[in-house]
């Protein structure tokens, strides 16, 4: 049984976040309104690709589709290094994420509990890295290695610790685990010691050859959107004449999960991705969890299987997830219709209905932050000369 409400009690969430493994699963509705959301491209690049159609009128399909992607999500990193006024405001919501996040795991009452934190996300951008270097938090992104770096799903579940100089103590920092399921557009596939590995792209140089290519077609292409249908990309493209070779091959050498059901276009993407989910089922079937989901659609079949099995499994698992408004909530309630829990362990939390003066409430990422997180730790504040003077006490 799937549970609907608009509230959350802060007492109880409290509770829950003292004593659970912390999980975040982000979507692509975390990254809004810089990057797009996908609409129906999955399932149109999966029409495209099991049509029965030439491989020109598939080309043309496929790069259509792509350069509709590229467009509204990968070219927008640029805008993140760029430090456009749309990419400040999105980092600035990372930021205040991170930062509260932060202030959660420090004030830990638990002894037990390792003062980390694990974000998994489908997103492909690099909000969230740029956001916690800012800030010189604690990110571990599973790369190691500082010329030639690699990534590895072994690098996950390092404790970080720092002693200090003068008294000796040890303490442990608050660390955030970045999972990205699907990949990023800042990894790339290399070979090195004669072994097929992910490198990190800094720059984005893929990106870049990728645009380049793209621009030479761009016009040629048609628009695509939530009502284009396969048929039409393949019957326009046939007998096209484009050289599509170019676009295509530096769309592919891109270390993302495509969106389209197979997914996969190197092997060395699909063994990490399956790395990657087999971490995040693991985390879900630890005692005392607790999953956030904001800004996913929960329509990736892979994912939501995983969440469905764990919470049929594990009763002590407690996945909330964030709708954005009430039609997400219906939206996201149908996907679960056919795969009931048991254990009533996944509940849907959307925004309340208008208010008086007709304003509405919409949950992404910044409302949710300050509306159910921010409460729990409210920021300190500074303690007025002439109390301590007057040798008083007072507590924040």
């Amino acid at each position: 049984m799937i549970q609907r409400g608009s509230t959350l009690n802060s007492d109880q969430l409290r509770d829950m976040i003292q004593d659970a493994h912390l999980n975040f699963l982000l979507g692509a509705g975390a990254s809004m309104p810089l990057f797009a959301l996908l609409g129906d491209v999955e399932n149109l690049l999966t029409d495209i690709t099991a049509a029965d159609a030439d491989e020109d009128a598939i080309a043309f399909a496929q790069a259509s589709a792509y350069a509709h992607f590229f467009a509204g999500v990968i070219a927008k990193n640029g805008d993140l290094l760029r430090r456009t006024a749309s990419a400040k405001k999105l980092l600035a919501t990372y930021e205040r994420f991170i930062q509260t996040l932060n202030r959660l795991l420090l004030r830990r009452r638990s002894a037990i509990l390792n003062k980390q934190v694990n974000i998994f996300t489908t997103n492909i951008d690099i909000a969230i890295e740029i956001a916690a270097e800012d800030l010189q938090a604690e990110l571990n992104d599973g790369f190691t290695g500082r010329f030639s770096s690699r990534f590895s799903t072994s690098n996950f579940g390092s404790v970080v610790s720092r002693r200090s100089l003068q008294y000796d103590n040890l303490s442990e920092v608050p660390t955030f685990n970045l999972l990205k399921l699907h990949g990023s557009v800042s990894w790339a596939t290399r070979r090195l010691d004669g072994t097929d590995v992910i490198a990190f792209d800094r720059r984005l140089r893929l990106v870049a050859k990728a645009a380049e290519a793209l621009e030479e077609v761009d016009s040629d292409l048609p628009a695509v959107d939530d009502d284009t249908a396969a048929e039409d990309l393949l019957e326009e493209g046939e007998g096209h004449g484009l050289d599509l070779d170019k676009f295509l091959t530096a769309y592919r050498r891109l270390a993302i999960v495509n969106p389209t059901k197979d997914k996969f276009q190197q092997t060395v993407l699909n063994q990490n991705y399956y790395d990657l989910l087999r971490l995040f089922s693991n985390e879900m079937e630890k005692e005392n969890t607790l999953l956030f989901v904001v800004g996913f659609s929960c329509r990736d079949e892979h994912i939501k299987e995983l969440m469905v099995r764990a919470a049929r499994v594990n009763p002590t698992l407690q996945i909330i997830i964030f709708a954005y408004d009430s039609r997400a909530a219906a939206q996201i309630a149908a996907e679960f219709k056919q795969q009931p829990v048991t254990n009533g362990n996944i509940q849907i939390l959307e925004p309340p209905g208008p208010a008086e003066d007709g304003t509405t409430v919409a949950f992404d990422l910044a409302t949710i932050t300050g509306r159910f997180f921010d409460p729990l730790v409210p920021a300190q504040s500074r303690v007025a000369p002439e109390i301590l003077r007057d040798g008083g006490a007072t507590s924040a």
